[in-house]
């Protein structure tokens, strides 16, 4: 009996021992399931659902063939944990640090001792510097979360200097390069900035994901880009062009603007000196600025063309009349005006009076035109206003108000004092001349594509206004084409092409002694059917300073190479000039010699062939039945190609040929 009980008690207590079990299992159940419901779904939903943050990628910049000249590369930003650091290596770290980073020592030991948490020790760095930077911890037997990595975007520009005052750069943000704060990328900073999203997508144990990220999400983190009216192989022959001019000069600075005529399109601007935007940090803001659109200056002789102009349209001089120009020094109504360069001549007609620059001539018609009437044609022309270009930091120039004007006003007006115009402002009122006198607006950016490179957005010719007649506009490139042909700028004249220009030499006035000057060269090609317009100003050249000697050569320079890449025909032929030989001199046959020269090319097995020694035209024919899209810089013969050749044509879209002069072979330096 004893024994029963016994057993009773025992199996009692185990019940009472499950029931206490089960009741407390049941207000654990309660309390998670009821009370705590809501805090433990979010904890379940946490380990189900990983956070994922986007970053933008920011759009490309494009020329007007596509070629990128703005491209977004993923890199990653170096961040440290110093709490994770020991005290007695921190001096060994921060050694190893500073050789691979390029990071002073004692910066990186001062942030260390600063900064107790976590911060950005570096930005826009390559994986491979992280890989460095893991093995040093590595050795050092320090965690490998002490130093992280975390992604960012950076900007790169592949043709670093080139085109720098028109692109711009940007600064960066938590993300990287996302902040234009010059030139395109701050103008269309909207436009090509991607958005920063975030994405919950579920996950595994070990943090895989699960599922794609949602496409409307990924989309809405990528840039718009932008198609510009920029010619790369333009603006690398002008840049050339200009910087060879500011070296053989030393020069201050130079500007040099390429647009089309008929729609406002700018093909090329440069502004040197200038800075490169992968490290626009290293220049000061001398260097970061493009002159073109912030520095107006008095255009000197260039402003003959809009005097010139308003004349002629309002009947108040023809092309035959005669003027005296008083053989280079006169008195005009109580100013006195000269002739500089050698230029002082008597009567003669307008047209010579326009090709050799007469100030006295100018300065006697300038007198003939209403003040008023005058001044509502200069604001026609877009003076003392901003032309509206599609680029940041334009400046509207300088033009005094009507009721600031003095007795001499028209006469320094007349041939380009009183008076300050952008470059910008200069060369679209010249174009104007060549549009039949219509007013174009100037732009840069052509389209705006989304990412796949659908249009969203197209910009087309805008028409600002008719300044002058058709018939006025044609005369003044008549008188233009004096210039070039007799007048001051004979020297950027270029064979079987009729060009129109307009030479200007500015003395500054705001220099005490006024020994400083501008040389500046305006032009219009080719005269028949004119579709380019050029101007070039180079300030301060040293050794000479007549725009005939220093400007108008890098014209000439410019103007063949863009003749030739765009293949525009010429004006007329020249005849070749037929020597003379005497009958008993007996010529050698170098037929032969010269056969052997040349090389034979033909497109075979579909590779590239060898172009180099060809000229553009030989290298066109060359490659003449072969869909690749041949881009031209520099003049002469090919020195260099890219691809190589032998590239398979089914490899190659685009083939830059570099021009230049072909060294001579042994046997031509013997003879």
């Amino acid at each position: 009996m004893t024994l029963e009980r016994s057993y009773k008690l025992r199996i009692l207590l185990v019940a009472l021992i499950l029931l206490f079990m089960m009741t407390g299992a049941i207000a654990r159940l309660y309390h998670l399931q009821v009370i705590k419901h809501k805090d433990c779904l979010a904890r379940a939903i946490n380990n189900q659902i990983r956070k994922k943050n986007l970053l933008p990628l920011r759009g490309e910049i494009l020329d007007r063939k596509e070629n990128a000249l703005v491209v977004t590369k993923a890199a990653c930003s170096i961040n440290v944990d110093s709490s994770l650091i020991p005290e007695k290596h921190r001096r060994t770290l921060s050694r190893k640090l500073a050789q691979v980073l390029d990071i002073p020592q004692e910066k990186i030991c001062d942030l260390l001792k600063k900064n107790k948490g976590h911060f950005p020790l570096a930005r826009k760095e390559s994986d491979e510097t992280m890989c460095e930077i893991s093995a040093i911890l590595a050795n050092l037997g320090i965690s490998k979360y002490a130093i992280y990595p975390l992604k960012e975007c950076q900007r790169i520009y592949p043709h670093d200097s080139l085109l720098a005052p028109v692109i711009g750069f940007t600064n960066m943000d938590k993300g990287g390069d996302n902040i234009g704060v010059f030139g395109l990328e701050k103008q269309y900073n909207e436009w090509i900035n991607g958005e920063y999203k975030k994405t919950y997508p579920h996950r595994t144990a070990l943090w895989q994901d699960l599922e794609p990220i949602e496409q409307k999400i990924l989309e809405a983190t990528y840039g718009n880009r932008i198609v510009t009216t920029i010619d790369i192989s333009i603006q690398y022959a002008i840049e050339r062009a200009l910087r060879n001019a500011l070296s053989k000069w030393h020069a201050d600075y130079g500007v040099a603007i390429v647009q089309e005529v008929k729609t406002g399109e700018i093909l090329a601007m440069a502004s040197l000196p200038t800075f490169d935007p992968n490290k626009f940090y290293s220049y000061g803001p001398e260097f970061r600025q493009n002159r073109c659109l912030s520095m107006p200056f008095e255009p000197g002789s260039v402003m003959k063309n809009f005097t010139s102009a308003i004349a002629l349209d309002l009947g108040l001089v023809r092309m035959e009349e005669m003027i005296d120009c008083e053989h280079g020094r006169a008195i005009v109504d109580g100013w006195r005006v000269t002739d500089s360069g050698g230029h002082g001549m008597g009567v003669v007609p307008f047209t010579k009076c326009f090709a050799n620059s007469s100030n006295i001539a100018f300065a006697k018609v300038g007198m003939r035109i209403e003040p008023t009437i005058y001044y509502s044609y200069l604001n026609r022309f877009g003076f003392g206003q901003k032309t509206e270009i599609d680029l940041p930091e334009e400046s509207s120039g300088i033009m005094h108000p009507l009721e600031k004007w003095n007795r001499h006003s028209r006469k320094s007006l007349s041939y380009g004092y009183e008076i300050a115009l952008t470059p910008i402002q200069t060369i679209t009122a010249v174009s104007a001349m060549g549009n039949g006198g219509k007013l174009m607006k100037p732009y840069v950016v052509s389209e705006i594509q989304d990412y796949k490179g659908s249009t969203i957005q197209k910009f087309t010719p805008c028409v600002k206004g008719q300044v002058v007649s058709p018939d006025t506009a044609q005369k003044v490139l008549q008188l233009m084409a004096e210039v070039i042909d007799s007048g001051t700028a004979k020297k950027a004249k270029i064979k079987n092409f009729l060009l129109c220009a307009k030479t200007g030499t500015t003395r500054k006035s705001h220099v005490k002694d006024r020994t400083e000057y501008i040389a500046s060269f305006a032009a219009i090609f080719p005269l028949d059917n004119p579709r380019i317009s050029c101007y070039i100003a180079i300030d301060n050249p040293r050794g000479a300073y007549y725009a005939a000697d220093v400007a108008a050569p890098v014209f000439r320079e410019v103007a063949e190479q863009i003749l030739a890449y765009l293949a525009l025909p010429p004006t007329f032929v020249e005849p070749e000039p037929t020597p003379a030989c005497p009958q008993t001199a007996s010529l050698p046959n170098l037929a032969p010699e010269l056969e052997n020269e040349l090389p034979t090319l033909t497109i075979e097995d579909g590779v590239l062939p060898d172009l180099k020694g060809l000229t553009m035209k030989e290298a066109l024919e060359a490659l003449g039945s072969a869909a690749v899209d041949l881009q031209f810089i520099g003049s002469g013969v090919v020195i260099e190609q890219q691809p190589a050749p032998a590239t398979p044509l089914s490899e190659t879209k685009t083939c830059m040929l570099v021009f230049g002069k072909q060294e001579p072979t042994p046997a031509r330096q013997k003879e």
